[in-house]
């Protein structure tokens, strides 16, 4: 179990790492709006699928349900599909947020309700142009 342990710690850690990076380039993806840069975009989405799949190895449901509804709306930012306004990077700011407050409760993560961000972040989706 002693393993299983440290590969929970190491998700821990990484995934805060990984979160404030998602933050920074959030920010900076506000600030360029439809100018941003590709590879920070695509640096962003990384992280995000790097959050989910560490999640999922871990069977961290909640997380894993939030980091991929946030990954579904940075590859349509990532491929043109949607231009990344002030208010849908307010809402994926939320949605990392709701992230970073399931992280700090690792436990009673599969408990928390996430339903809110989910919500906001599916109705961005359905924004496809």
């Amino acid at each position: 179990m002693q393993g299983n342990d440290e590969v929970r710690s190491l998700f821990e850690e990484e995934s805060r790492e990984r979160l404030a990076a998602i933050e920074r380039g959030l920010l900076d993806l506000e600030k360029h709006g439809a100018d941003a840069d590709q590879a920070m975009i695509h640096g962003i989405f990384r992280e995000a699928h790097s959050v989910k799949a560490g999640a999922n190895l871990l069977g961290l449901k909640s997380i894993e349900s939030l980091a991929h509804k946030l990954e579904n709306v940075l590859e349509m930012i990532r491929r043109g599909e949607l231009t990344p306004t002030g208010r849908i990077v307010s809402i994926l700011l939320e949605g990392l947020d709701a992230l970073q407050d399931l992280l700090e409760d690792l436990d009673g993560s599969e408990s928390r309700d996430i339903s809110r961000p989910l919500e906001r972040l599916a109705r961005v989706e359905s924004l496809r142009r």
